[in-house]
């Protein structure tokens, strides 16, 4: 208001400094920062080094990197110890990123703070800066800004950047181990990108000289560019070679998508690199995977710990976001990266919760929608989870036993009707449906008004069947009927060749909608004997307008008490 004083508000520079630096959680992250720095540069060779030096009395932690990219002038030296002064941020007259920078926040060097001391040296285009910060952590913990001092001079050297942290994270060495650090590398660095498979040539002759701690080699190791992924493998005949008993411990199928237009945000695109791996599969290319029954070593984790799901910025893994395609332990097998670069991060890259919720809705829609319709169809997919799933019924004796327990309190509680002499069982799942079937279609085979010509419940539809009673293959109409413990909304098949489908119940209530695995749907018809006294038992019906059938669905609960007085009851 006219006349009023006013105050510009002011940033307390030594508590800001001192909150970014605490900010990164993972001690490790400086190595994703000190990489994405230098394939900004353009650099070509990248040189991360670990050591331990006691000549101050303490073991300290000492961490250098070093690259032959294009090196910093006073602008950018200057940047590189300055908060939110970064100058990659370049945007065109639309507001859009232009630049292919990984860095854009001016945070990310912020993590080196975290030390006794940071020394750094480049070169420029005949021009060295060496700059010296002393004390940094300490300082900015007493509510001081630490200072830089530093020199300027010619030189013949070579472009490039040295930088040298000393004491960092309280010379604390957990995850600076040869082969965590490099797992961390692999994975959550620019480096360990996913984009080779997807066509993407621009970074794959940079490589990375790496030596950890405990590394005995006097040589350091070479590290070439790009995510490990095993070599596809989905031939089960060639894998039981390798393993007879689980051959799909070794199966490996991958699916890659580039460019995919967001759904709803037309000129956005995303990558998608989607694997199924069995865990043999996944430890012949990751070491760091523990083996069971053995202590853990440094940095080692569990399959349930890293696979799945993870969303990337700049091909830099982010966090996982497994339920966007799994809804159970599938994701264990997954191994998988989507990139979008409308993500927006938090201050230390860890999370994607800066995204507006419009544009990660979108995101996530075009995720699901291109796992239903591409992959989940592909005989690949289901063929290899509906074959672990029966591999992995019973893996050790220890189990049996349990499971031999459960069947047997579930027995007793068990509900069961008698026939004709013949006892049976309500069922508990879908193997047991296809039991109580059999005895059914054994007593009358008449019964449900069709007759079986094949069936296979490991794979696919469960029966194939015809009317015809005459059973000329060759000039019958044959259909697929499937059998469902529980018929729900969503279902796993498609409606295109079924004829009817088989539950034990439903909670599906008349006209709910119930959605095939391509997408097609049908409304839930129900006609009791109430309302059409002709009908024996109340009949389901999934139809469609644009259908060429409607689809019955046999509710085995209800069928069997009103067409045959069935009563199930518990034992006695």
């Amino acid at each position: 208001m006219e006349g009023m004083p006013i105050y510009t508000p002011e940033v307390k520079p030594e508590a800001e400094f001192l909150e970014i630096c605490n900010d990164f959680t993972e001690p490790r992250e400086i190595a994703r920062e000190a990489l994405s720095n230098a394939f900004d540069a353009g650099a070509s060779v990248i040189k991360i080094a670990v050591h331990i030096d006691r000549s101050h009395g303490i073991d300290e932690l000492v961490l250098t990197f070093e690259d032959d990219g294009h090196g910093m002038d006073k602008t950018g030296f200057e940047a590189f110890f300055s908060l939110g002064a970064s100058t990659r941020r370049a945007t065109d007259e639309r507001g859009f990123k232009c630049s292919g920078a990984i860095g854009e926040k001016g945070h990310g060097t912020k993590i080196y703070f975290n030390s006794r001391r940071i020394e750094v040296r480049t070169v420029k285009d005949g021009e060295m800066l060496r700059g010296v910060m002393e004390d940094p952590r300490q300082k900015l913990q007493r509510g001081e800004m630490p200072l830089v001092e530093y020199s300027v001079e010619t030189t013949a050297a070579a472009n490039g950047t040295f930088v040298e942290v000393r004491g960092y994270n309280n010379n604390s060495q957990a995850g600076f181990g040869h082969g965590a650090l490099k797992d961390y590398i692999l994975w959550f660095t620019k480096f360990g990108s996913c984009e080779l498979l997807l066509g993407r040539k621009t970074f794959e002759n940079v490589v990375l000289h790496l030596t950890g701690l405990g590394h005995t080699n006097p040589e350091c190791e070479r590290l070439t560019f790009g995510h490990p992924f095993p070599q596809e493998n989905t031939n089960v005949t060639t894998l039981k070679k390798t393993d007879k008993v689980a051959p799909l411990d070794y199966y490996v199928s991958r699916w890659v998508f580039p460019s995919i237009p967001v759904d709803g945000k037309p000129g956005s695109v995303l990558d998608i690199v989607f694997s199924i791996e069995g865990d043999q599969a996944k430890r012949l290319m990751n070491p760091m995977l523990h083996q069971k029954w053995k202590n853990y070593s440094e940095g080692e984790y569990n399959v349930e710990a890293r696979y799945g799901l993870w969303v990337c910025k700049d091909f830099v893994p982010i966090e996982r976001k497994n339920n966007w395609v799994a809804e159970r332990s599938e994701w264990t097998k997954f191994h998988a990266f989507v990139n979008s670069q409308d993500f927006r991060l938090t201050a230390n890259r860890t999370s994607i919760d800066n995204t507006p919720a419009s544009d990660l809705n979108c995101i996530e829609q075009t995720v699901r929608r291109v796992f239903k319709e591409r992959i989940v169809p592909d005989e690949r997919y289901r063929k290899y989870l509906e074959e672990l799933e029966r591999q992995q019924l019973y893996k050790n004796a220890e189990a049996e036993e349990k499971d031999f327990d459960r069947r047997k309190r579930a027995a007793m509680g068990q509900k069961v009707a008698t026939l004709e002499g013949r006892t049976l069982v309500a069922p508990r799942q879908e193997g047991g449906v296809f039991s109580l079937v059999m005895q059914l279609l054994a007593i009358d085979p008449k019964l449900f008004g069709f007759t079986i010509v094949d069936y296979d419940t490991a794979f696919g539809y469960d029966l194939l069947v015809t009317h015809d009673t005459a059973l000329d293959l060759n000039r019958a109409a044959l259909r697929f009927v499937e059998m469902k413990h529980e018929l729900r909304r969503e279902f796993s098949h498609s409606f295109a060749k079924l004829a009817a489908v088989i539950c034990w119940d439903t909670k599906l209530a008349n006209e709910d909608v119930v959605e095939d695995l391509t997408g097609k749907e049908r409304t839930v018809k129900i006609t009791s004997p109430k309302s059409d006294p002709s009908l024996e038992y109340t009949k389901y019906m999934l139809v469609s307008d644009t259908a060429s059938h409607n689809i019955e669905v046999i509710v085995l609960k209800e069928f069997l008490s009103e067409k045959l007085k069935l009563d199930f009851r518990a034992r006695t």
